[in-house]
């Protein structure tokens, strides 16, 4: 039996997670829910030995293996410290790990043998991938590496941190089986969203505010319905909006018959699209569809954009243009972004330590400071902020709702509200094209709601012209009326966003 008795942790003053007490039977499911910043992640850290709470006392628990949100694989191939868009970089290529390079070197070290191995990437269906470098890896296909990554461990306990974040409806569905055979033969703890909660979990156990509010079996479980949405500052677009529409364009984005190669593969294939001033887009595929790869031209982070008839706010990408004229005019936010903000080496300004097992290291950056390296796009590092550009950053914090995490670390913040705070740091200078690639992930339900409504109220007073990536209708804003579905690199809907399909 796995066992929390009157378990609490405080940080500065700040109680993170205050009398946690629960019994769960060898063998038996658990779901734990709760809204962003409730604590959920932190207790399951405690739980798999990462870090040590303050008090209290818990065990039953042996051979842990945890999956976290965010993979490490930045560090594991080596790029510790350098820009997100160097995945792109052909030359830069030949070092990276392959994904069954590294699941050898796992194995090795774990002792698993060849017949586990290929267990378990028949488990997790990454056969088709394995010659992929980590880096080029969809957010899904990255989801999928990571748990067979796990399973060569053999735990007895799995801690899975929202395994079905980022993951398209036919890989969530595979991964929800997956599971149900996993839970035969070893003790699953999964974090999820209340709605995501599997039918078949024995235990649903619900943080609020660092404290238990339940821990009931799952035929009791009813998520709670979201309150209803009310924006704050509503004033505060109407005084952005000189500022948002001083620069106009036509063509925002504009392709024709596009083509990206990558490590021998075709990745992107006659890719016809144009995004005029003023129009939001949903940008819809499965994973490994090649969405990401196709921001990354936008984005002005491949390389392969001078090789394409490729325009970019009204300009033949490749005349005379830098990368910052293009990306002083975008907004983006992106879970390989996210990366880059936090803890550990994929940023610059990190005390070194980092990957201890009893203790946690930051960044330096608090949360303002994030939003502000936004007017410059910088990654890791802010640059000395005007009193215009602090008292801007402090604006959209209100807006968010956040103000209390003006000096707090970047790192100390929920993945919800990092995800918060990376939306103000695209949002902060008013962009002429906002890019959210699957910018929902790791917010509850709450905040889903809420950024949706800031997204359609934004988009309303300011004319925003904007990119939305997502698996699912339910997650696009109202305010996007078209689509662009990639499969296998192809266009295959283009057009009037029909939101019933």
């Amino acid at each position: 039996m796995i066992y929390c008795d009157q378990l609490a942790l405080a940080y500065r003053g700040n109680a993170i997670l205050d009398c946690i007490s629960f019994r769960l039977p060898e063998g038996a499911s658990l779901a734990i829910v709760g809204e962003s910043g409730s604590g959920k992640t932190t207790l399951c850290r405690i739980l798999a030995g990462k870090i040590q709470p303050s008090s209290g006392t818990y065990g039953g628990i042996s051979s842990v293996e945890m999956v976290e949100q965010q993979d490490q694989f930045l560090a594991i191939s080596g790029r510790g410290n350098t820009h997100y868009s160097q995945r792109y970089e052909a030359q830069d290529n030949s070092g990276m790990p392959e994904v069954y390079t590294y699941l050898k070197v796992v194995a090795k070290e774990t002792g698993a043998s060849e017949e586990v191995l290929e267990q378990a990437i028949s488990q997790t269906q990454i056969g088709h991938i394995l010659k992929r470098k980590l880096l080029q890896l969809s957010n899904g296909e990255r989801k999928r590496t990571q748990l067979a990554a796990a399973l060569l461990r053999a735990p007895k306990l799995l801690i899975l941190d929202q395994p079905f974040v980022g993951l398209d409806a036919k890989s969530r569905a595979h991964i929800d089986s997956l599971l149900k055979e996993l839970s035969k033969s070893m003790t699953l703890v999964i974090i999820c969203g209340g709605e995501q909660v599997p039918d078949d979990i024995d235990k649903v156990l619900e943080l609020e505010k660092g404290r238990l509010k339940q821990y009931v079996d799952r035929a009791h479980y009813t998520a709670v319905a979201n309150k209803q949405v009310v924006l704050k500052d509503n004033s505060w677009f109407e005084q952005l909006r000189p500022y948002a529409t001083s620069r106009k364009y036509d063509v925002v984005v504009g392709m024709e018959q596009v083509n990206v190669h990558l490590g021998g593969q075709h990745i992107l294939k006659d890719i016809d699209w144009t995004v005029k001033s003023g129009e939001r887009w949903a940008l819809t595929g499965h994973n490994g569809a090649g969405k990401t790869t196709l921001l990354s031209l936008v984005t002005a982070d491949n390389p392969q954009g001078y090789n394409n008839k490729l325009i970019l706010f009204d300009r033949r990408r490749g005349t005379g243009e830098s990368i910052w004229d293009i990306k002083k005019e975008i907004g983006f936010v992106s879970a390989e972004l996210h990366l880059y903000f936090l803890r550990g080496k994929g940023i610059l300004n990190t005390i070194p330590g980092i990957n201890g097992r009893n203790r946690e290291t930051y960044s330096s950056l608090s949360c303002l400071d994030v939003i502000v390296s936004g007017f410059k796009d910088e990654v890791g590092v802010v640059s000395k902020a005007s009193e215009y550009q602090l008292n801007l950053a402090e604006q959209w914090l209100s807006v968010l709702g956040l103000e209390r995490l003006k000096e707090s670390n970047f790192a100390h913040a929920s993945l919800g509200e990092q995800r918060c705070i990376l939306l103000a740091r695209a949002l902060v200078k008013c962009p002429s094209l906002l890019i959210l690639d699957e910018p929902l992930q790791g917010l509850d339900e709450q905040q889903i709601a809420y950024f949706k409504a800031l997204l359609n109220r934004l988009c309303e007073a300011l004319g925003t012209t904007m990119i939305f990536v997502s698996h699912y209708n339910g997650e696009i804003p109202e305010c996007v009326n078209n689509k662009l579905t990639l499969d296998q690199g192809r266009v295959v809907e283009c057009g009037v966003f029909n939101r019933g399909n």
